[in-house]
């Protein structure tokens, strides 16, 4: 039986125009009638991840949020952050010096802003997508002298594989690394991780590994989906997060997938009262 729900947003619970259906606000709302702890678990800061927790009724009411891909845990009762996980500088220092050599921009998030190394059109991008200001940073290697909670490269889709393996190649043993969109590649502390995150919450609630599901699409997703007792993968997902899946949704996130994993795992969602 399913106790705790973490779902991701993009390109998951969210259609492409960035909006949650009602057939999978319904599903959600039914889910947590029947008990279920329902969190959103997002690569998103929280002010991009604010909005949907105020739709969906979270905020000011008992439980948890997954931020910025899993270094950032918060008590949506009192909007507190009860977990954060930074990157050393020097980690930054580094990474920025590598992505020079390709000729990309780097970037790290403040309260509703962006802090770029330049312009960028895939910054520009997840703007759009997050409703988020950028505002360029100079010099830009004098701001990553503090400790971030994530930095992000946006790039050409092409370009990004490379410049992920050198990351790894030369700072893997000390950071997460990976993409994430295809034109995003986001550098976290090592030991941040949506999986993680899911699992310090499900700790303090004494919830089993076994009564956890997880939903999601894409490579910040995986190390959820392999954690939880029952990981669910869209059918849009990426092919890593596909294979690691216990289940993979015939819908889509246009289709209103979550709502088809809530009503396939969680089938006391669509009883009726009894009341």
């Amino acid at each position: 039986m399913i106790k705790l729900l973490a779902l991701d947003l993009d390109d998951t619970l969210l259609t492409e125009e960035l909006m949650i259906s009602g057939e999978n606000q319904r599903a959600i709302r039914a889910a947590e009638a029947a008990g279920v702890k329902v969190l959103l678990a997002s690569g998103r800061t929280l002010f991009s991840m604010r909005s949907y927790g105020l739709r969906l009724g979270m905020w000011q009411n008992e439980g948890f949020m997954i931020a910025n891909n899993g270094a950032t845990v918060l008590n949506t009762q009192n909007g507190a952050t009860i977990l954060e996980k930074q990157l050393d500088p020097s980690i930054g220092l580094e990474a920025w010096k590598i992505v020079q050599k390709y000729d990309l921009t780097m970037q790290y998030y403040g309260d509703g802003e962006i802090f770029c190394s330049g312009p960028s059109t895939y910054t520009e991008e997840d703007c759009r997508l997050t409703g988020q200001q950028w505002r360029e940073s100079r010099p830009f290697s004098s701001s990553l002298t503090s400790p971030r909670t994530k930095f992000v490269v946006p790039g050409d889709p092409a370009i990004l594989p490379r410049l992920e393996a050198e990351l790894k190649e030369q700072l893997g043993h000390r950071a997460n690394i990976f993409i994430s969109k295809p034109y995003f590649l986001e550098i976290l502390s090592r030991d941040a991780d949506k999986g993680i995150a899911l699992a310090f919450v499900a700790e303090k609630l004494s919830i089993p590994t076994q009564q956890v599901m997880a939903v999601g699409d894409s490579m910040n997703d995986y190390g959820m989906l392999k954690w939880a007792g029952v990981g669910v993968a869209v059918a849009n997902a990426a092919p890593e997060v596909l294979k690691v899946a216990d289940h993979i949704t015939s819908r889509s996130h246009q289709e209103h997938a979550v709502a088809e994993a809530i009503e396939r795992f969680i089938p006391e969602a669509l009883q009726p009262s009894p009341f």
